[in-house]
């Protein structure tokens, strides 16, 4: 009973885990084809330059992970009071 168990967890789970997007380090100059933008994640309680992530859908329609560097907006400084 427990192996028809675990193997129905991992039929169910199994396209689950495969569909994660694969993630890409920016580089400088590298192309981007962004779609639409879905998340951008980064920490809140951090001054300075921090690791972000961008999840986005490509002009295909596929899903995309970006992680990159940036200066926080948790440092108060953005596009419009700079």
């Amino acid at each position: 009973m427990k192996i028809r168990f675990a193997l129905l967890a991992l039929l169910v789970a199994g396209p689950a885990l495969a569909a994660d997007p694969p993630e890409e380090r920016y580089t400088y100059g590298m192309p981007l084809d962004i779609e639409r933008v879905i998340s951008i994640e980064e920490p809140d309680d951090t001054c300075g330059v921090v690791a972000a992530r961008l999840t986005y859908a490509d002009s295909q329609g596929e899903i995309r992970v970006l992680d990159y560097r940036k200066w926080s907006t948790a440092c108060g400084i953005t596009e419009s009071n700079s």
